[in-house]
This record gives C-alpha cells, structure tokens and sequence, in this order.
C-alpha cells in the first residue's frame, strides 16, 4: 500500500541541510555554504611607525603587547623599510602588522642630476660617509673655478660685447671615474654600502653623480640588516631578509 505520508518524510529528510565538517551542503541546490564566511574579520592595530633599528628591538626585547613571539616575522622589506608581521589570520587571510621600521635614503633627490658647485660640496659632505674616494671628490670640486674673459668695444654709437666662459681648476687634482662613494641610504645601525658613482661636470660648471653599479648596494644593505636583527633579536623571532 502506498505510504503518502513516509514519502513526504522522505523528502523532507532529503532537502535538509547536510552538516560536512564546518560546511553546510544543500541538496536541492546543490549549494555548500560556509556560515564563517558570514564574519567579519576581527578588527587590526594600527602599526607603530619607528625609524630606527634600535626600536624594533625594543618593541621585541620589552614585548608590552604579550605577542607570541615564535609566530612573528621581522621582514626587511627594503634597504629602508623593516615590518614586525604576525601569522596569517584565517578568514582575512592577511598578516597583522605591529611595527613598520623606516629609514631615510639622503641619496634622493641629490643622485642623477646636475647641480651647483656649492650645492654638491654641502651635499657631498652631509649626504655621504667619509670613506672612499669622497675626499678626492671634494678636492676636485673645490678647485674648481670659472674663467670669464670679457671684451668690449664703444664707438659711441654702438657697442660690442664679446665674451668667452669655460671651466678651470686651480690646480691637477686625480680622481677616478667612477668614483667609490658611501651615501647614507639605509639604517644608521648598520655600515652604509659602498657603490660606483660617475662623476660629471658639464659647461656651466655644475657636476652630478649618476650611480652604476646596477643596485647591487640594495642587496648588500638588506644582508646586512637583517644580519644585524639577527643579532640583536630574541632567537624564537624569525627573520627574512
């Protein structure tokens, strides 16, 4: 005899939701539906902005937000940037940042182009380390000198000016081309990397330094940073570098 009533309660039973571990399938639409989905994830500090490498142990060494320290990672980014990150959260699936390190590169805005002669001793002097070649730098831009010669002639009803400029230097000062030069461009905690500069003068007497060494100081600055926060930093903390 046909049971009408055990058919609808078949049916029923059938387009029910099916628990599957943390997922939630529905036969008649064949739709699995994730209920975590629903939750926003949890809300992140704000990271604390440091320029020092001495700061980012600090943090570490005094650990005042209790963070776990085997699941940090101290990230040097850049020559000028080093990040505190925690582990990968599980619904944003991004990294928490706590502290964001950054340090100044006092070679931008002064490499690659051409400027004035006492504009390039001030900035040769308070933008570069003294090492290297930058005393035969500072020689040879200091004993520069314009000549100007000029001649003039006055019939009293017109006048004829002629003049002739150049470029001089007060006395035979060898400097290699390219010049070896350390500029301050990374974290002060650690030796600034040395790299290759041309040097050039052009007719109007200013000189620039154009860098050739392809960025290969970029990689020579991560190394050593992160070599010094290896050091520096307590040992379960992992460092990328």
């Amino acid at each position: 005899m046909f049971d009408g009533t055990a058919v609808k309660a078949l049916a029923e039973h059938t387009r029910k939701p099916v628990e599957l571990g943390d997922l939630i399938a529905v036969p008649n639409d064949w739709q699995v539906h994730d209920p975590e989905a629903l939750i926003k994830p949890a809300p992140t500090a704000d990271k604390l902005a440091v320029y020092t490498l001495g700061a980012v142990r600090d943090y570490l060494t005094a650990n005042r937000d209790a963070l776990p320290l085997e699941t940090l990672v101290v990230h040097v980014v850049s020559p000028q940037i080093v990040r505190i990150s925690g582990p990968i959260q599980n619904r944003a699936r991004n990294r928490e940042s706590y502290v964001e390190a950054t340090a100044q590169n006092l070679l931008d805005g002064f490499a690659g182009k051409f400027m004035s002669q006492e504009e390039f001793i001030i900035g040769l002097q308070t933008r570069f380390d003294n090492a290297a070649d930058r005393s035969a730098v500072l020689a040879l831009a200091s004993t520069m000198t314009a000549e100007a010669v000029n001649t003039s002639a006055d019939d009293g009803i017109g006048q004829t000016v002629t003049a002739k400029a150049g470029v001089a230097l007060k006395a035979t000062v060898p400097v290699p081309n390219p010049v070896t030069l350390r500029p301050f461009r990374t974290f002060r905690e650690v030796t600034q990397p040395q790299s290759l500069f041309v040097l050039r003068v052009n007719q109007s007497m200013q000189l620039g330094l154009f860098e050739a060494d392809g960025g290969a100081w970029r990689l020579e600055a991560i190394a050593a940073v992160r070599t010094w926060l290896a050091v520096n930093l307590p040992d379960s903390v992992a460092v990328l570098g």
